[in-house]
């Protein structure tokens, strides 16, 4: 009879053997060059159509078309679509990623700087949305149906609809300009300590975080509800097992598996750099400097930030199946491999 109710009272679990890691790992990775490739040509063709001419740009309106022919041939953007395509892949595939046409310094160690702060500010507004967004999402499960559980909805609702440059500029209104206890300007000092950092990057990692703190709650919620009423959550219940070993053991870990598929998407998104966020705080990340790029018609910096974000949102995106596996063995990733 113990035994009986011990098997109840273990989260199911699938009947066949943990899929082969291992094997997964590879096939995934070998379809990422596949995709990068893909990725390469579509961001090499869509920064060929950026209106304007980066020689014209760099030259100034004075520059004869001659002197402009010249430029372009020096700086390797003479040709035709695919020479170039072809001479700009090789280079960045074995890590020259050229010179700035705009800043004159080399392009890797640029957007190396630039992706690193990116990263940074992205993992601080993601502490923020597992955080806040799962103890959310806990709490209104345990309060289902009440008047706290609708009123967090609610909010949570009107948060995530409301435009991010909305939320940037209130909070900037508020807590930069009148209160002062952040900067207006974003950037980072040289030399700047960790305290220093968080403060600066304090409002644009909340104003990333806020709209996706919402969809992160209603998807722990979802799941606490779901575990809570599952017959394994009933039957530890009435064994008597202690409260706090029956929300580890049986809640916590089987609630969650709905929410990482969501937390590592919106990771990819969050570490590859918020446009509008950087822009709008003049946070010195990546999104800031394709926006630099694209004003300035700096196509050779232009390319290497977009593909250095399309990289990263991949891996994090073949992290995140791995996690959703590790915590729930039914997943059976073979399907997406």
């Amino acid at each position: 009879m113990t035994a009986a109710a011990d098997a109840l009272a273990a989260p199911a679990r699938t009947t066949t053997s943990r899929r082969p890691v291992g094997r997964i790992v590879a096939r995934r990775l070998l379809q990422v060059p596949v995709v990068l490739l893909i990725v390469s040509a579509a961001v090499f063709w869509l920064v060929q159509v950026v209106p304007g001419d980066p020689g014209r740009a760099a030259l100034g309106q004075f520059a004869t078309d001659e002197q402009v022919a010249l430029w372009k041939a020096e700086n390797g953007l003479d040709g035709s679509t695919a020479e170039r395509y072809l001479a700009w892949l090789g280079g960045f595939v074995t890590g020259d990623w050229g010179t700035s046409l705009a800043y004159g310094v080399p392009v890797r160690g640029l957007v190396a700087e630039r992706f690193l702060n990116s990263v940074l500010l992205g993992l601080y507004a993601f502490v923020i949305v597992a955080v806040v967004g799962i103890a959310l999402g806990l709490f209104q499960a345990f309060r289902q149906g009440r008047r706290s559980d609708r009123s967090i909805t609610v909010t949570m609702v009107s948060l995530s609809s409301t435009p991010e440059f909305a939320v940037g500029t209130v909070l900037l209104v508020v807590f930069a300009v009148f209160l002062g206890w952040f900067p207006v300007h974003s950037g980072i000092p040289e030399g700047a300590g960790v305290p220093a950092r968080l403060t600066v990057m304090t409002l644009p990692a909340i104003t990333l975080a806020a709209a996706s703190v919402g969809y992160v709650a209603r998807m722990a919620r979802a799941g606490t509800i779901e575990t809570l009423e599952a017959p394994h959550y009933r039957t530890a219940v009435l064994k008597g097992l202690p409260r706090r070993r029956v929300l580890t053991a049986h809640v916590t870990r089987n609630s969650l598996v709905p929410s990482v598929a969501v937390l590592g998407n919106q990771l990819a998104y969050l570490v590859g750099g918020s446009i509008v966020v950087e822009t709008l705080f003049s946070y010195p990340g990546i999104g800031l400097t394709i926006v630099e790029a694209v004003q300035k018609k700096d196509l050779v910096l232009l390319e290497a930030a977009i593909m250095l974000t399309a990289v990263a949102s991949i891996l994090v995106l073949l992290v995140t199946d791995l996690v959703s596996m590790a915590l729930d063995p039914r997943i059976d990733l073979s399907q997406k491999a």
